[in-house]
């Protein structure tokens, strides 16, 4: 009797201890996720913003990033996946604690000291090098987390334990703060090394909630066995891949065609990236908010509107509400495909493999943007792509089941080329409303939708499709693509979507500079200030060399250019001549401007003209004070610094204003509206923005006196951007 009471007894006490520690187990659970989650998706802005100034700035340094952030992604889940299926449970939470433990030898996170990108190529293998080996180890265990505490959920007979697919919903959240709370908060207010040492204060605290997890695992929780379900097919599993794999490249697509005209910055790469989470985090919520079939219309309607995008790029210029048409479209478009993801998936006895493979479709994503669409294809068309593979994910989910109904295929493929070949202003944007038309009354055709807005979404790239230029050069590389068009007896030089240069090829007007660089514009009263039997100029990006044509006796020019293909183009009589025949000596030094430049002899450049673009962008790390204090190192104790801040997102004068402040300078800037004569080279000349700075005010006075130019009124309190600290926000034109 008193052996069956002290039985009974014990199982009572085992039955109460066991109940205590399920209560706690969704909450601790739920918050180590979060953290988990939270510290993967702040360490991604702050890494590559450390990369960026050794890189250019180039909207690359993201994409590439993301190729790098994803594959750990997918080592991480492939080591859940694995000890989830070999090893006892009870060892995966010492093993997990134990990883974890052993690589805070690399933290706090900081990038190797003396490090230089290649100046040829292969800057994009050279950059996965340097991240894996500062953060690979760290970010590899954190990328674990999602799918390692679901399955410990899972078996822990909880009552929620049979699906624990809404853990992940609540990672998602994580990472969205994460996300969100870096440019409204992280950069805005801490400099880069504060924000290196809270994340790892952050990774001390999820070693700690680990630690609980896994005492819960080992101690307090009897596992059960899970329900197997149906087997698994090839098909299903390619299904799972595709579906992850078109979100991935939409949203580095995305980001690049924001990116790449106005910055490369933290706040920029964020955005998309939040969206992406976001539809993850509604499509596997337990109700979502949107469901399924308005996702599908929305995101049909939505191709057919940026696929008239497209068709009309050679007459509107890309500005913010049209981003903002391309940003929702892939909302709806990413949301459709986690939908349908989130629609097959498994029981939870292959979680950890369907994370594993959702993980390497977002991996191939990156890879086809970041390393494969730059080698094949000369112009950005991967995004045009995985949009029109949106519009077969519906033909294929759709309960809206269309005959493959060949004639109407034929008449929309038709419509597509015809217009494509007219070379009428007119003719080509009615033959675009037609398309588009035919595109919205097909929506629930899907065979004829589908198969029409592949072929007006690759057809009608922005780079390929023009109505009044011809295309005489097209290159990619990692730095972007750059073009060179011929008109009449011009030439056109664009980098991105921005005109970087032109030239007239008539001889009378062969030889003067145009666009930002035009006779009696900022830059000719800048270079104007330069006196004295020699004037050397140190000019940080090339272009097409236009300044050159801005010479005088004894002047020479050293062009700092990080694009090889910039200069091949310059240099190449077939296209500009401007360097062969202004007369001008010249050099040219192949790398960053900023990092180029301090190999330079001190004191040894009369003048630094700025002159550094990515597209429409400056990079950051080309204004910040430590590079003007290279600068000044650089230049004659009379010296001064020309900068040409022309684009059309970001004001640039107040961040200047501060650099100029703290470091003692005088600072002026000057407006310039030209005057355009149709048919004159005067035709050719830009608007532009330009600011001047020196330690001796008397050496740019002349500016003031007789060309108007003025200093910049600060409202006070701007903070001066360093290499540790931007605001690239705060300079927007739209906010200020």
């Amino acid at each position: 009797m008193d052996r069956k009471f002290k039985e009974i007894s014990k199982n009572s006490y085992r039955g109460r201890l066991s109940h205590m520690m399920n209560r706690p187990l969704l909450p601790v659970f739920a918050a180590t996720l979060f953290t988990s989650a939270f510290l993967i998706f702040a360490i991604q802005p702050m890494a590559s913003k450390m990369l960026l100034p050794l890189l250019g700035g180039s909207p690359s340094v993201w994409n590439t990033a993301m190729v790098f952030f994803q594959a750990m992604l997918l080592g991480g889940y492939a080591y859940a996946h694995v000890i989830a299926k070999y090893v006892p449970l009870k060892m995966q939470a010492g093993l997990h604690v134990a990883l974890l433990c052993a690589f805070t030898f690399v933290l706090p996170l900081a990038l190797p000291p003396v490090i230089a990108p290649p100046e040829e190529s292969g800057q994009a293998m050279w950059q996965l090098g340097i991240m894996f080996s500062c953060i690979g180890g760290p970010f590899f265990v954190l990328a674990a987390s999602a799918p390692l505490f679901q399955h410990w959920f899972a078996s822990s007979g909880h009552a929620d334990s049979e699906n624990p697919y809404f853990l992940y919903a609540i990672s998602n959240v994580g990472s969205m703060a994460a996300l969100l709370g870096y440019p409204l908060l992280a950069e805005p207010l801490l400099t880069l090394h504060q924000q290196t040492q809270g994340w790892f204060y952050g990774y001390g605290v999820l070693i700690g909630l680990t630690a609980v997890c896994a005492w819960l695992v080992r101690k307090g929780v009897k596992p059960v066995v899970i329900h197997v379900g149906p087997a698994l097919t090839g098909k299903t599993r390619l299904i799972w891949i595709g579906l992850s794999f078109i979100p991935s490249s939409l949203m580095l697509g995305v980001t690049t065609i924001i990116t790449t005209d106005l910055a490369s910055a933290p706040f920029l790469w964020i955005v998309p990236l939040a969206i992406y989470l976001a539809t993850f985090i509604i499509a596997f919520s337990r109700k979502p908010v949107i469901g399924l079939d308005v996702s599908r219309e929305a995101a049909a309607y939505l191709i057919c509107l940026v696929a008239f995008m497209l068709m009309i790029s050679s007459f509107v210029m890309l500005h913010l509400p049209m981003i903002a048409v391309h940003l929702v479209t892939f909302f709806f478009c990413a949301l459709l495909c986690h939908a349908e993801l989130a629609k097959a998936r498994p029981s939870a006895a292959h979680l950890t493999e369907y994370f594993l493979l959702i993980s390497a479709g977002g991996v191939l994503g990156g890879i086809f943007n970041a390393l494969v669409a730059p080698v094949i294809f000369l112009t950005p068309m991967e995004y045009s792509i995985t949009l029109a593979a949106v519009a077969f994910v519906m033909w294929g989910g759709s309960h809206v089941k269309s005959a493959l109904n060949i004639p109407v295929i034929i008449v929309g493929i038709a419509l597509c080329v015809g217009t494509y070949f007219i070379r009428d202003d007119l003719l080509q944007t009615m033959g675009a409303v037609v398309i588009f038309v035919f595109l919205l009354v097909m929506v629930q055709n899907r065979p004829a939708f589908a198969i029409t807005a592949l072929v007006a979404l690759l057809l009608f790239h922005s780079t390929l499709w023009s109505t009044d230029k011809q295309l005489a050069a097209l290159d990619r590389n990692y730095f972007g693509v750059i073009k060179v068009y011929e008109k009449n007896d011009m030439h056109f030089f664009y980098h991105g979507t921005t005109l970087h240069g032109a030239q007239s090829r008539l001889e009378k007007w062969k030889n003067v500079p145009t666009t930002y660089y035009s006779p009696g514009g900022p830059a000719s009263d800048a270079l104007g200030l330069l006196k004295g039997p020699t004037q050397k100029v140190a000019a940080l990006g090339l272009g097409v060399g236009s300044v050159a044509c801005h010479k005088a006796s004894g002047r020479s020019y050293d062009f700092y250019e990080i694009d090889p293909d910039v200069v091949r183009i310059a240099e190449n009589t077939d296209y500009f001549t401007y360097l062969k025949e202004c007369g001008s000596p010249y050099k040219t030094i192949l790398g960053d401007a900023r990092l180029k430049i301090k190999d330079a002899p001190d004191h040894s450049f009369d003048m630094i003209f700025i002159d550094t673009f990515s597209s429409d962008n400056i990079p950051v790390h080309i204004m910040t004070k430590e590079a003007f204090e290279t600068y000044l190192q650089k230049l004659t104790p009379d010296g001064i610094i020309a900068i040409n801040i022309s684009n059309r997102y970001l004001d640039l004068r107040a961040p200047l204003s501060a650099v100029a402040k703290e470091l003692g300078l005088t600072l002026y800037y000057k407006a310039h509206q030209p005057e355009k004569i149709k048919g004159s080279v005067n035709d050719l000349y830009m608007s532009s923005i330009y600011a001047v700075m020196a330690k001796n005010p008397l050496s740019i006075a002349p500016l003031v006196e007789d060309h108007q130019w003025r200093a910049y009124e600060t409202k006070g309190g701007e903070r001066v951007w360093t290499d540790d600290y931007a605001n690239i926000l705060s300079a927007l034109f739209l906010l200020r």
